[in-house]
């Protein structure tokens, strides 16, 4: 590993978001560990970095339990090098009425969307405050800032993930770590489909939204790219950055 080398660790990285985020970084030259519930949902995320031409490993760990996490984190630092970003795109949704919503269904949201982006920014975060530099960026949701319909836990956690990106940001600031997140409107992945396949909802969506159109996971990327590039956003953490073509707005 030569001694310029960038290391990004993004969660959920196997499909949708985690996976154009961990291909974006790549083309810009980071070397990439992809965690996700099993090495063979990141096989593809793998096989697509190395063909770009960096370094790429598939890390099995499941957020929710923070001691497979802290597992991860020290496996990667001990083999891979240091983790200089953190992007956390790991998370479920599970769309069911307030009057209907299962405990185990709330539990799932909460602890993968909320308390499992926690515990991977602790994890990563030791490191990063020892040294004195890193980046973090959280995925969070414009469901998390307005309310949507069927999406109790979906928007409690998202909301809960952008006050948590708030306290690291201020916590670690001396420390030279900077924290940010993207709150993103629907974009068309497998998650964004649960929704947008309904019958008449493609179209209901779009229509509130100001711009006239979703999110592609190119306005994603391109917003992470930004909080990961020092030269750009060196001095910009705290930030929750909406990506909603003004949905967020009325």
């Amino acid at each position: 590993m030569s001694d310029d080398a960038k290391v990004a660790l993004v969660t959920g990285a196997g499909r949708g978001i985690g996976h154009a985020v961990a291909t974006a970084l790549a083309h810009d030259g980071w070397d990439i560990a992809a965690l996700g519930r099993s090495a063979s949902s990141l096989a593809g995320t793998i096989d697509a970095v190395e063909d770009i031409g960096v370094r790429g490993i598939a890390i099995p760990a499941d957020v929710r339990r923070p001691v497979d996490v802290i597992a991860a984190v020290d496996r990667i630092e001990d083999t891979f090098g240091p983790i200089h970003a953190l992007v956390n795109n790991a998370g479920v949704q599970r769309l069911a009425s307030a009057l209907t919503v299962s405990e185990a269904d709330w539990d799932d949201v909460l602890d993968t969307n909320l308390k499992g982006a926690f515990f991977c920014a602790q994890a990563v975060g030791r490191y990063m405050t020892e040294r004195g530099s890193g980046s973090i960026v959280n995925v969070a949701s414009a469901a998390g800032v307005i309310a949507v319909a069927d999406r109790a836990a979906y928007g409690a956690s998202k909301a809960g993930l952008a006050m948590v990106t708030k306290v690291l940001a201020l916590e670690w600031a001396a420390r030279g770590v900077r924290v940010n997140a993207i709150a993103p409107t629907f974009v068309d992945t497998e998650l964004g489909r649960q929704t947008l396949d309904q019958p008449g909802m493609h179209d209901q969506v779009v229509g509130r939204i100001p711009m006239g159109r979703l999110a592609t996971l190119d306005d994603l990327t391109a917003a992470v790219r930004f909080f990961l590039d020092v030269d750009a956003s060196s001095f910009v953490t705290g930030q929750v950055l909406a990506i909603d073509g003004g949905l967020t707005l009325g």
